[in-house]
């Protein structure tokens, strides 16, 4: 049973009678992800929806958005457009009867989707006589001692900016998987700065990055960071210590085995995500590679097979 405060607890029952089966839940942020009734449902005709989440519905605000249909089928809007679109007229009539009186203000609690910095300069594509300024030379030096190679620069379109609010800082764009940026991570290549990373607003827990490269039939690996992912085929960042609900969700339904590298000082956190991710039809399903104290995921760059996957009591 999720968590819901009570005086929401009206609108959340009609929000899963009309929409189904919630995808997610951030009971903080009263914000629930479900597919989407129109590109989910009926433009793909699938009866039990694509599993993928993309419908956000902010409880709290009463605003709902679809992030991959709102533009093209207008999918987003007031919860009162949602349940008077989608819903019946008896459920509209319950939701004015119990909603709360007051609304709280909802500026700027459905972000705008993402877009690269309009200074992104993509490395791969720099001009011969780019190269020779010191901006160029410094992003090329910092992701060199990082070892990322050519080939991962192209692969990943690593980039970087030199002025604007991103500027000496190394962009790593995201992209969802129908092509689209979802997200980026903008890191300074300066070694004075304070601020290492400045990363766009978004809402983290909803973004599987480069999800459009992951191929589910293949062993999937999850590390912690970027620049971990950089060097792993098939992997996923968790953009942080924890893994979202809705990376569990996905991981859940599509992945055939799982193997979690993390940082040689983060075991605890291993094992703690080996166990939430060892149930149901995972069961089984889940590996792990123990890094050694003095070695890092650039590491296993080509290396794999030189490290023994194994499973834990």
């Amino acid at each position: 049973m999720i968590s819901v405060d009570v005086q929401y607890e009206p609108i959340v029952e009609i929000l899963e009678d009309i929409l189904g089966e919630y995808r997610s839940h951030n009971d903080y942020k009263c914000q629930m992800t479900f597919d989407c009734p129109v590109c989910s449902y009926e433009i793909k005709g699938l009866d039990e929806g694509d599993g993928k989440g993309n419908f956000e519905v902010n409880y709290k605000y009463s605003v709902y958005k679809c992030w991959v249909c709102s533009e093209t089928n207008e999918t987003h809007g007031s919860i009162y457009k949602l349940i008077k679109k989608f819903g019946t007229p008896k459920q509209l009539k319950k939701y004015l009867l119990l909603k709360p009186d007051e609304v709280e203000n909802f500026k700027n609690v459905v972000h705008k989707r993402v877009k690269l910095p309009k200074e992104f300069i993509t490395i791969k594509n720099v001009s011969k006589g780019f190269k020779l300024t010191p901006d160029y030379k410094q992003a090329i030096n910092y992701l060199k001692k990082r070892n990322v190679t050519d080939e991962i620069i192209s692969k990943y379109n690593i980039g970087f900016c030199k002025d604007g609010p991103y500027s000496n800082r190394i962009i790593i764009p995201s992209y969802d998987e129908n092509d689209m940026v979802n997200y980026f991570i903008a890191r300074s290549y300066l070694s004075n700065t304070k601020l290492k990373y400045k990363n766009p607003s978004a809402q983290k827990e909803t973004i599987i990055w480069n999800e459009h490269l992951i191929n589910w039939e293949e062993p999937v690996y999850i590390v912690e960071g970027v620049f971990d992912s950089l060097f792993l085929p098939n992997s996923i960042p968790m953009l942080g210590k924890f893994m979202s609900q809705r990376l569990f969700n996905l991981l859940y339904e599509k992945a055939k085995k799982i193997i979690i590298v993390l940082d040689p000082d983060a075991w605890l956190d291993t094992e703690k995500l080996y166990h939430k991710l060892n149930c149901g039809k995972l069961f089984g399903k889940i590996w792990v590679i123990k890094l050694n104290g003095d070695k890092d995921i650039a590491d296993l760059e080509g290396k794999l097979d030189d490290y023994k996957t194994y499973q834990l009591d």
